[in-house]
């Protein structure tokens, strides 16, 4: 069954959104406030691009495969094993002088564990390769860096040994020594690391924050205050004023936080999860409920994944976010970790060389790894550290680092959320199924969460069961006016798969009058058609239609060649075909069509091979029937004997993916 795909642009019955955009629109947006005052924010970090990794040194952002291969380990490819062998291994310098002795099988279990994402298990490897051999810079600064990222407390005796290194001093060593003075209550002593720190541009950006709650560590709430205050003209002015309200409330200076939260929500439009929770806290505790409900009311209807969370943060509307330093400082993490990671994503898009998406995601693995250490049960660190965990192809460290946020925690929910879908992009659809059933009923049937339940049932086939789901979150999306194409899309291939083509249409045609130009609509609804032999000149028009939208999809151009074979212009029809196989010759439902295009203008045996190729491809059920037609056909033209290799089965193993015609 043809869905197709756009470039980028998937639409299936498994996922509408990937858990990445929907954390970017629902969750991460929330934390930071509007997209305009933080495209501001990371126009200034592009200017300051070649000093941000003055953060990181060259060696953490090299994977430590080939970073840390100790001298005298190195091999032409340094794989990853299964099992780490025991022994010791001798290196040596370029001269074949004896360095010492490197534990190669912590070194190798360290590999392993940093390939799966297990930055605990690398850094107690690294640390044990790097006590063997001690004079191995690369292994001490790799047994540092995991054992930050891991939030392990043995990176604050490794940071002292970095610091007496030669050059060893860096910016991360202050920082993790500042955390440190923080969570003993040592504020000078934080102070002084941090104004370390600060030489760095990008870290200085954040200073005036790590140096304020410093400040009220120290009691001295009304100096931290007026340092973030005084602070004009930096794009960081409206989170300035919002740590500065913190610190007035966490101080108990009721009328200055109010003043200030006020001042924040001005320079700030739009709704900022921290603000928001931190303001209604405010105003809860000065007696004005209505107005603190109301606040928080207006968050949850404005981000469909907060609003997940909605019944939680009502009923902690009198609890401040934040209440004490240690925490503050987190925040102040969790904000750069954010800035970061935007950066990564608009440095991918621009046509430049630079750093990689994968290292300002180490960057900000790393400011997340400061905040859990000061506040290990922080969810919003959580749920962008999950993120990134999840995009590397981590799931199993973004399951863990997930099922760490307490059921106490109100943005609990949104963490079942983003568990859910975990679990379905890696086919536990089981637990998925059981985590959005729950979730489901305790947030009373949420529309985001029966969409994803639907999603879910979709992917198991349960088309009866995902009908009813989405039938719910049309009703509800249809009375809030915020119905989209890609719902009753979803609701539409369900109804396709069911067998209930009139419905399928139905929905198909009324989301086209939604988005009339979403080349994904135009190529199933006009691909359906082709299927049913129906009205094959208007499905050609929709067809053509979709391709001048999206001129470069394989699965649009395998649709209209098709469509152009059944009207007979066979020339025009197997030149798209051929083009599409190309683009994707591991789709079975492209090559059958091909093998049939040549099959009809004569060129028998190369139909046989296109065929044969289809079969090896793991089909869906009724492609493989139709192959196998078609085989056969060929049997009884003489094209090929009857024999069992004339039709073999499909080879056993997973279906391809990428394909277009998996719903």
């Amino acid at each position: 069954m043809a869905v197709g795909r756009g470039q980028g642009r998937e639409v299936s019955a498994v996922h509408v959104m990937s858990p990445q955009s929907l954390t970017e629109r629902g969750v991460s947006n929330g934390l930071l406030g509007p997209l305009p005052l933080l495209d501001r924010v990371i126009m200034l970090f592009c200017r300051l691009l070649p000093t941000v990794f003055l953060l990181l040194s060259a060696s953490v952002l090299t994977p430590c495969a080939s970073a840390a291969v100790p001298k005298g380990a190195e091999t032409s490819q340094t794989p990853v094993p299964e099992k780490a062998p025991d022994h010791p291994l001798q290196t040596k310098n370029e001269a074949g002088e004896s360095l010492g002795h490197v534990d190669s099988g912590a070194f190798l279990t360290a590999v392993v564990a940093t390939h799966k994402g297990d930055d605990l298990d690398a850094a107690r490897a690294f640390r044990a390769a790097a006590a063997a051999d001690p004079t191995n810079k690369d292994l001490l600064k790799q047994a540092f860096i995991r054992s930050v990222l891991a939030g392990d407390p043995e990176a604050v005796p490794l940071a002292r040994l970095t610091a007496r290194q030669p050059e060893g001093q860096s910016i991360i060593s202050s920082l993790v020594l500042g955390n440190d003075a923080v969570t003993r209550a040592n504020w000078a002593e934080a102070s002084r690391f941090y104004q370390q720190a600060g030489a760095d541009p990008m870290a200085h950006l954040i200073l005036p924050l790590l140096q304020a709650w410093c400040q009220q560590g120290q009691g001295h709430a009304d100096e931290a205050i007026a340092s973030l205050t005084h602070i004009q003209g930096s794009v960081l002015v409206p989170f300035y004023t919002l740590h500065a309200a913190m610190i007035a409330q966490t101080a108990g200076q009721a009328a200055k936080a109010g003043e200030l939260f006020a001042q924040a929500a001005k320079i700030m439009p739009g709704y900022d999860l921290l603000l928001t929770r931190s303001q209604a806290a405010w105003l809860w505790s000065q007696g004005q409920q209505d107005k603190a409900r109301s606040l928080i009311r207006g968050m949850i209807q404005a981000d469909p994944v907060l609003a997940l969370a909605g019944a939680q943060l009502q009923a902690t509307i009198g609890h401040a976010p934040v209440t004490s330093a240690q925490a503050g400082i987190a925040r102040a993490y969790v904000l750069t970790a954010f800035l970061l990671r935007q950066q990564g994503r608009q440095q991918g898009q621009a046509v430049r060389p630079g750093p990689t998406d994968h290292q300002f995601d180490e960057a900000s693995r790393l400011m997340l790894g400061f905040a859990l250490g000061l506040d290990p049960h922080l969810a919003e660190a959580r749920l962008m550290l999950s993120e990134i965990q999840d995009a590397e192809g981590h799931q199993t460290a973004a399951r863990e680092t997930l099922l760490r946020i307490p059921q106490t925690d109100p943005l609990y929910p949104v963490a079942a959320f983003r568990l859910a879908l975990v679990d379905g992009s890696t086919g536990h659809l089981d637990e998925a199924q059981i985590i959005l059933t729950h979730l489901v009923q305790d947030t009373g049937g949420q529309g985001l969460a029966v969409r994803a339940l639907g999603n879910t049932l979709s992917a198991r086939k349960d088309w009866k069961g995902a009908i009813a789901a989405y039938n719910q979150a049309v009703t509800q999306a249809t009375a809030s006016k915020t119905l989209d194409w890609s719902l009753l899309f979803l609701r539409a291939v369900a109804y396709h798969e069911s067998g209930d083509w009139p419905r399928a249409k139905a929905d198909l045609q009324q989301a086209l009058k939604l988005a009339p130009d979403e080349p994904l609509l135009l190529n199933f609804l006009g691909y359906s058609m082709v299927e049913r032999k129906e009205n094959l000149t208007e499905a050609a028009a929709l067809l053509r239609r979709a391709a001048d939208l999206d001129p470069k999809d394989a699965a649009i151009r395998d649709s209209l060649g098709w469509v152009q074979v059944e009207l007979g212009d066979l020339a025009g029809g197997t030149a798209l075909l051929e083009h599409a196989a190309e683009q994707t010759p591991e789709d079975p439902e492209v090559n059958y069509h091909l093998g049939e295009a040549y099959w009809r203008a004569g060129r028998r045996t190369e139909a046989v091979d296109q065929w044969n190729v289809a079969l090896g491809l793991h089909p869906e059920p009724a492609d493989e029937a139709l192959i196998r037609a078609a085989l056969a056909r060929a049997v009884v033209a003489g094209v090929i004997k009857a024999t069992p290799q004339s039709a073999p089965p499909a080879e056993s193993g997973p279906a391809p993916t990428g394909g277009k015609h998996t719903p």
